[in-house]
């Protein structure tokens, strides 16, 4: 009788969901509920189907997973989660920082050390012939290692030996960085040191947490410091103004390894010092604020969660994981790589910074040295005819473009035998004077314009027009900056309204403040989107943030 009583609240849970929990942390797809049919019933698709939907949605799911969450860390101080290592005194560790510790991290992708030790050799060549070729052309190429919570705070790990022989990977990178003079950056044993001295006010990592905390703004310091002494420039300087505990929302980041176990109450927490501060940043006549593409790991996020990257360099980009690209204000705005000219992007920067951890080297730059190296050294239509090639060889799936670039980016010599060797590549792809003339006009503000006027008064695309001026310098054509088409300001100004309607639409915080004015003002939200973004257009052709010059005036010279 019981337990159908318990089967029948059970079943009323899952359907009305009359008690709500609290949801469970994690990133997965969720299951779709499927349709009932006679078909898929009588041939047990239904059945098969429902099954993993279920599991998500059984009636009190959340509180028993958590109890049962709760059972495994108190009887054996262990977790469901495979990634998630518990150590001592309540300490939380990624799974892969941990066995980067022990060394046996490059075990699960290179069957001896001898293999793994030579992937690196090819990686580390492969950074070197592109930090040169893109020294050619004003780009600086670095790496930047993030430090490691398991090196940094070892007394805290569970006891765990191992008998095969350590691949210390972030070592031998260093090493090799080294002999080749190849600038990089590697924190770990910095932050071992400020740990030691025992001089912070704050923790260097969270006692629960996979990522580092406010300790993240002294590596942005010690970047933009190289940063700025490859160029002998002056980048901005932070300005940190007092310390305060962490709010709410900065912990629920800090503490995402306790968040991800599940469990029915809070772990205690000794001696976490978890504070942070506002960060801004100081410039003068002497500074610059340069353009970078940062192709980075999580650690980044943290990063920038902090600093305001984005505004410090204006242009700038993150790369995560070389897959989806953060952009704008706040990096608020998304694409992907693929979708990118990888060629321009390269080309109009002024840094490239590989952002990495030790637990993520053995990945090498995740596919990104060598997708450079092929743009910048193999033409268009001869490199796009290979990864053809190799999709066709692998049945043309709905993956096998992903799945070809990935089988060309381990071996891109073999497909590419230009790029074999010890020497610089000599072969460049054609398009890369192009590329280099588009630059020269985009860094011209009268130049760009006159072009964007031309784009308002032809309702074309400026990128169109833009393309059409490269060819006409690479041809010896007539220029269309020297053609004259008057545009008025007005018109200019409704050319930037759609971009600017794009950038607030990727700002949760203006889309807030948009909505509400919007109520207050009777408006509907687009009417008011598009006022406001209007209004923001007008004002930064006034203050000169979009530059304006009638090419009216040109005439009267």
């Amino acid at each position: 009788m019981l337990t159908m009583v318990l089967l029948f609240v059970f079943v009323v849970q899952e359907q009305t969901q009359l008690f709500t929990f609290r949801p469970l942390k994690g990133v997965y797809e969720p299951s779709p509920k499927p349709e009932l049919t006679f078909e898929n019933l009588t041939t047990a698709q239904y059945q098969s189907d429902f099954e993993p939907y279920f599991r998500e949605h059984f009636g009190f799911r959340e509180p028993l997973i958590r109890f049962y969450n709760q059972y495994l860390y108190d009887a054996f101080r262990t977790s469901s989660n495979a990634y998630i290592t518990v150590g001592k005194d309540h300490w939380l560790y990624h799974a892969h920082n941990v066995n980067d510790y022990l060394g046996i991290e490059p075990y699960f992708w290179y069957a001896t050390p001898e293999k793994a030790y030579a992937a690196y050799d090819r990686e580390v060549l492969r950074m070197w012939k592109l930090r040169s070729l893109l020294k050619d052309y004003g780009v600086d190429f670095l790496v930047f290692m993030a430090p490691e919570k398991g090196f940094v705070y070892p007394e805290h790990l569970p006891e765990r030996r191992t008998a095969i022989p350590p691949i210390r990977t972030t070592a031998y990178f260093a090493s090799k960085f080294d002999t080749y003079a190849f600038p990089y950056i590697d924190m770990t044993p910095w932050f071992i040191n400020l740990k030691e001295a025992d001089t912070l006010p704050y923790s260097l990592f969270p006692q629960t947490g996979v990522h580092w905390c406010f300790s993240s703004v002294l590596a942005t310091d010690s970047l933009m410091r190289l940063m700025g002494d490859l160029k002998g420039i002056n980048l901005p300087k932070l300005q940190i103004g007092p310390l305060h505990e962490s709010n709410a929302v900065t912990l629920a980041d800090d503490y995402d390894l306790e968040l991800m176990l599940n469990l029915r109450r809070p772990l205690p927490h000794h001696d976490d010092r978890l504070l942070d501060a506002e960060v801004a940043y100081l410039t003068d006549s002497t500074t610059s604020q340069p353009s970078a593409i940062f192709i980075g790991t999580s650690f980044l996020r943290r990063m920038y969660y902090y600093v305001p990257l984005s505004q410090i360099f204006p242009k700038s980009q993150y790369w995560y994981y070389n897959s989806t690209v953060y952009y704008g204000n706040n990096y608020s705005k998304t694409t992907k790589v693929e979708q990118l000219d990888l060629l321009s992007e390269l080309l109009e920067t002024d840094y490239v910074v590989w952002f990495t951890e030790g637990e993520q080297m053995y990945k090498a730059s995740f596919d990104f040295v060598e997708n450079a190296l092929v743009n910048l050294c193999v033409d268009d239509e001869r490199r796009e005819a290979v990864y053809q090639r190799v999709m066709d060889s692998l049945g043309n799936g709905p993956d096998a473009r992903e799945d070809a670039l990935h089988l060309v980016f381990k071996n891109p010599e073999y497909y590419f035998p230009e790029l074999a060797g010890n020497a610089l590549p000599t072969a460049r792809n054609p398009r890369i004077a192009e590329v280099l003339v588009g630059k020269d006009i985009k860094n011209d503000p009268d130049w760009m314009v006159k072009l964007r006027c031309q784009a308002t008064y032809q309702n074309l695309p400026l990128k169109d027009i833009l393309r059409q001026e490269e060819q006409n310098i690479l041809n010896h054509n007539v220029l269309i900056r020297d053609t004259m088409t008057t545009v008025t300001l007005e018109a200019y100004a409704r050319s930037f309204v759609d971009d600017m309607v794009d950038e607030i639409n990727g700002n949760p915080e203006m889309v807030a403040m948009i909505q509400e004015k919007a109520v207050n003002n009777n408006r509907s939200y687009e009417e008011q989107l598009y006022a406001d973004a209007r209004w923001i257009v007008d004002y930064n052709i006034e203050t000169g943030i979009y530059y304006w010059k009638d090419p009216a005036d040109e005439a009267s010279k």
